[in-house]
């Protein structure tokens, strides 16, 4: 029997959208409806401020994240049924934000992966039965603060809350470790060389807040993945194939290749790892989180990589309560008297006004824009993908960040612009009536 996916990547949604009166949003929504499973990364911690054990987290993933609770019945709504939530905004509100929007999930029927009590349930495949198939997902993230990685039992002390990390560090060739080494020594900071090969730097008396620097043949600087992460995570990959149809494995990632320069390449060690993902069992490989607001497409073994189809919900704007430190890392300080609207206006500038590296932003010059990627399978095989193309309009609230279909002239720009970023891993796109076609069979 066929399955037929539809993808999509953060859902940053903050307000119904079931009863949206625009046809082209409904146009993007009937592309989950239609599918036999919908699914995307939970962006938003979904809580009401009164849930126990809740309160800002010291550091959060920039903007803090919330939306109400009844989200999540909004998302299911649209047929999407299975979402990752290991990202870098999953302790914006501390355990007591992780804990209520896994409950509000699991109350509208959708099941999650990524996040979890201890480190093994974050590592987890989460598992969705369609009449003829079970899908499995493993979320995990490359972005996320130091507290919010999970952690195991150990020595009869329970494991900690948190999500489902992919690290990396620093590397680089003999040289520019040395600079960075020299660099981190004037500034006062802790500095160990643990082996030939690796250093270490942390700010002094935090010794948990480590930086690892490594030498590698590799010319210039770049980041390397954290062995332990990849091993334990290509093993739960394993675990899901043994278990399921069809496998999904999901990594949230901000990084990019900084070479180019351009947040519309991924960074260097993501596409090997991809390419490994599948050979140890997924059938797709959803990569988004990078706002650049697209990045490429590559078929590897037959079977597709989605480096970022874009953000499918775009309301950050639109969180309605922020905790002190939101305001003041943007410089606002009167926080008795401070709206909302003045810290996201900050917030703006700052990338508008101050950002050198990536070149142009995350948005990379581009505006809010993406693609709903449909998949459509045989057994475990990808048959044939289609990309629907939207916009984000934002001309009023009501329709602030919700996708739009697009056809004509903007159809062709968007699908055009998604082929050019797929050339280089060797994928052709196709386009016929504003919708992007790839053909595997």
């Amino acid at each position: 029997m066929g399955l037929t996916l539809a993808l999509g990547g953060d859902a940053i949604l903050t307000r119904r959208i079931s009863e949206c009166g625009s046809p082209d949003a409904q146009a993007i929504f009937d592309l989950f409806r239609r599918s036999d499973l919908g699914i995307v990364n939970c962006e938003m911690l979904l809580h009401d401020f009164d849930a126990p054990e809740l309160y800002p987290s010291a550091e959060a993933g920039w903007t803090y994240m919330r939306a109400p609770r009844f989200v999540a019945e909004e998302l299911a709504s649209i047929g999407i049924r299975l979402v990752g939530t290991a990202n870098n905004h999953f302790l914006d509100y501390a355990v007591g934000g992780l804990f209520s929007t896994h409950k509000a999930l699991a109350a509208a029927g959708i099941e999650f992966a990524g996040s979890g009590h201890d480190l093994a349930q974050a590592r987890a495949p989460a598992f969705y039965d369609t009449p003829d198939h079970r899908v499995s997902l493993v979320s995990m993230t490359t972005s996320a603060t130091r507290a919010s990685r999970a952690a195991p039992p150990h020595d009869g002390i329970p494991g900690r809350p948190g999500i489902n990390p992919l690290g990396w560090h620093y590397c680089g060739d003999a040289e520019t470790v040395a600079q960075a080494v020299a660099i981190a020594t004037k500034f006062g900071s802790w500095v160990a060389k643990v082996s030939d090969r690796e250093w270490q730097i942390n700010p002094p008396g935090l010794h948990h807040t480590v930086q690892r620097y490594f030498v590698t043949d590799m010319p210039g600087a770049g980041m390397i993945l954290d062995e332990d992460d990849e091993a334990a995570n290509l093993r739960s990959i394993r675990t899901a194939r043994q278990n399921s149809d069809v496998v999904i494995a999901h990594i949230h990632t901000h990084e990019w290749d900084q070479e180019s320069g351009s947040a519309a390449v991924p960074p260097r060690f993501l596409p090997p790892f991809a390419r490994r993902a599948i050979d140890a069992g997924a059938d797709i490989v959803l990569s988004q989180g990078s706002h650049a607001p697209l990045r490429g497409i590559e078929i590897y073994k037959g079977k597709p990589i989605f480096y970022d189809p874009g953000d499918l919900f775009a309301m950050s704007g639109l969180v309605t309560r922020f905790p002190a430190e939101f305001y003041t890392r943007h410089d606002v300080h009167r926080l008795d008297d401070a709206l909302p609207a003045e810290g996201v206006a900050a917030r703006q500038k700052y990338f508008k006004e101050f950002m050198v590296n990536p070149v142009g932003g995350y948005q990379n010059g581009r505006g809010r824009l993406g693609v709903v990627p449909v998949v459509k399978l045989e057994g475990r095989k990808a048959v044939r993908i289609e990309l629907h193309p939207f916009t984000h309009v934002h001309t009023t609230v009501s329709q602030f960040g919700m996708p739009m279909r697009v056809d004509g002239d903007t159809a062709q720009q968007i699908l055009t612009h998604l082929s050019d970023l797929s050339r280089p891993f060797g994928s052709r796109i196709s386009i016929e009536n504003s919708i992007g076609q790839i053909d595997l069979t």
